[in-house]
């Protein structure tokens, strides 16, 4: 049974490709990947997507104990696209207590274990007792953008692994509808994390090289950093309102890191999201799928698509611009989907150039004009959670 729609009527992000929407969708038109070679300790190199807001960009002094690499990524992003002026109007319009926070993210603030690390390191200080509130832990992402925002209303952070910021629009959209809330601000954040580097370098699936997915010579990922934001109400506040028009969750429940060989998972997630949003198959114009650049999850991705989809719809995997942006990856590609609506333009698959003969998906390699009324998003995770968004143009 068809949902009813959800309305965004702001979002903005910051990533690899630029901080805020123009500079995302100028990087885009310029084929300006962000990747860029990082050194692996004590020897080796992998690619990042690095996302650092501009000089200026300083936590506010009121929320100074927050200070961190997350909190100045998640203030930069705040601070843009007048995200901040739509929040001051959701709470002048319904009151700040129904003005809920939804925030995926893997790592949110620890990487202010390493920060501190870094810091007793460098002052050869082995000795010293970290305080006990040092606001480092999962949840203190939500905490602070909450404080930020001066929002009261219910909040929650989402960590399901990559599919973590796109979970947020379903969970979010689920309070509208339960009348806890009249607006969510929802979104995702990942920042450097050295911690979540080694951990994939442990795994060895990250690539020596800018990753590629669905290319012959894919090998692993490139790990990113990102912030992004959406404000969702249950009404309609401008013409150029985006629609969340439907959405799907699974579990695979098959493998701690693999996705299920089939993609049973992730086709049962695309065939609930269609179903929720009350299309069908033809309806949908293009695919931004979790196209991570491994061999296992590429295949099992495409499988999955063109059994639920067909080989029509037009796809490519934004990955290979950003990096693979972790927690933050679902509001990322999500506000890249928002983008291509808005532009009329379906990304290329960055780095990707002899596809994998076995690819049967109508695979993007580059920037395409496309008038995309409905698209479909895509999220994979650890542990086979998987998400799947459908946006529909302002109608």
């Amino acid at each position: 049974m068809a949902i009813e729609p959800a309305y965004i009527g702001a979002y903005t992000l910051s990533s690899a490709l630029g901080f805020g929407n123009e500079a995302t969708i100028a990087s885009l038109k310029n084929v300006k990947g962000g990747l860029t070679e990082y050194a692996l300790k004590p020897s080796g190199i992998t690619w990042f997507g690095l996302a650092e807001p501009p000089a200026h960009v300083q936590v506010p002094s009121r929320l100074a104990e927050y200070d961190n690499t997350c909190a100045r990524l998640i203030t930069g992003a705040l601070l843009q696209d007048k995200f901040m002026e739509h929040v001051e109007a959701a709470k002048q319009r319904y009151g700040k207590h129904r003005v809920g926070c939804f925030i995926g993210s893997i790592t949110s603030s620890m990487c202010r274990f390493e920060e501190l690390y870094n810091e007793m390191a460098k002052a050869n200080d082995t000795t010293t007792v970290v305080p006990l509130k040092y606001h480092g832990g999962i949840n203190t992402a939500v905490e602070f953008t909450r404080r930020f925002l001066d929002i009261t209303g219910p909040c929650a952070t989402l960590s399901t692994a990559c599919s973590s910021s796109a979970k947020v629009f379903a969970t979010g959209y689920r309070y509208l509808r339960a009348g806890l809330c009249d607006a969510v601000v929802v979104g995702g954040v990942e920042p450097l994390c050295e911690s979540l580097i080694y951990g994939f370098k442990g795994l060895s699936v990250l690539s020596t090289k800018p990753c590629k997915p669905w290319d012959v010579e894919r090998d692993g990922i490139n790990i990113g950093a990102a912030a992004g934001f959406a404000l969702m109400t249950l009404s309609k506040t401008s013409p150029g309102d985006f629609v969340l028009k439907g959405f799907g969750e699974t579990s695979d429940a098959y493998h701690m890191t693999a996705p299920h060989p089939q993609g049973a998972g992730v086709e049962a997630c695309m065939r609930a999201a269609l179903a929720s949003a009350g299309l069908s198959a033809s309806d949908i114009d293009y695919i931004n799928a979790h196209g991570s650049g491994t061999p296992m999850n590429d295949i099992t991705e495409d499988a999955a698509i063109c059994r639920v989809l067909g080989e029509r719809v037009l796809c490519s995997s934004t990955k290979g611009w950003t990096g693979h942006t972790q927690g933050a990856a679902g509001i990322t590609e999500a506000i890249i989907v928002l983008l291509g609506m808005r532009e009329s333009l379906a990304p290329g698959t960055l780095n990707t150039t002899n596809v994998d003969p076995g690819t049967r998906c109508n695979l993007v390699l580059n920037n395409t004009p496309h008038n995309i009324r409905y698209a479909l998003s895509n999220s994979m995770g650890f542990g086979g959670n998987n998400a799947t968004l459908i946006f529909g143009a302002p109608q």
